[in-house]
């Protein structure tokens, strides 16, 4: 009973915890409103800005990755009017795993918004509900097996007012535990193009070289031969 009691103990401790290092944002860095019952994710190559639809919540969970509260920094809320929204950000520590609140004082109805570090290769976990966008930075794409493509496919891809390329998943949870995109400059595959070009001709030469050389030998060896055999 007492082992009961220690663990429900620590439980309670480690949630609602208060995080004061992490300072809100400014809104007007953020593409904002965003889209109801989507999470959107703009890619720039160093880090990734995170939009997602709250309803009618008075907190909001999110999941930071594996770097915790360190991969989470300049949060904003706003509702569906423009009006940007008063929030306590906690975090909560489960099993190990560091957890962030959005915390509000009556119930919520908008869009949070939050920054996070990142690179070339972007995955993340999907728990919930809800269709997925990723927006590549400008003069990027994904597709070339060679290069680079994004797990699963994507159901629908296309270009925002920027020239972006948006990748749409509808409802990808929970089939897809999963969304992993790998991202390259455009000229990239016209590089790629050039370069196997340049091993064709390379490959071209070498073959050519070896056979006249080989054919020259050939006829060499047979001059000589002939020149053996004469009496």
């Amino acid at each position: 009973m007492r082992s009961y009691f220690i663990i429900i103990l620590l439980l309670i401790l480690s949630i609602g915890c208060i995080s004061p290092q992490v300072q809100p944002g400014n809104p007007a860095d953020y593409e904002l409103p965003g889209i109801d019952n989507t999470t959107i994710y703009y890619l720039n190559g160093s880090s990734v800005q995170v939009v997602e639809s709250v309803i009618n919540e008075t907190s909001f969970r999110i999941d930071p990755g594996e770097n915790g509260e360190e991969n989470f920094r300049d949060p904003v809320a706003q509702d569906y009017s423009g009006k940007n929204v008063t929030f306590n950000i906690s975090k909560e520590v489960f099993f190990g795993r560091s957890y962030v609140h959005f915390d509000f004082e009556s119930p919520f109805s908008g869009f949070v918004a939050y920054t996070q570090s990142d690179g070339q290769d972007f995955v993340r976990t999907v728990t919930k509900n809800g269709s997925i966008r990723v927006v590549l930075p400008v003069n990027f794409t994904t597709g070339s097996r060679f290069l680079g493509i994004a797990q699963p496919e994507p159901d629908n891809v296309t270009s925002d007012a920027y020239g972006r390329d948006v990748l749409i998943w509808d409802n990808p949870y929970p089939e897809n535990g999963k969304i992993l995109v790998n991202y390259y400059h455009k000229s990239a595959s016209g590089f790629l193009v050039y370069f196997g070009e340049f091993l064709f001709i390379a490959a071209l030469l070498i073959w050519g070289y070896y056979y006249f050389s080989t054919r020259a030998l050939k006829k060499k060896r047979e001059r000589l031969e002939k020149g053996y055999r004469k009496p």
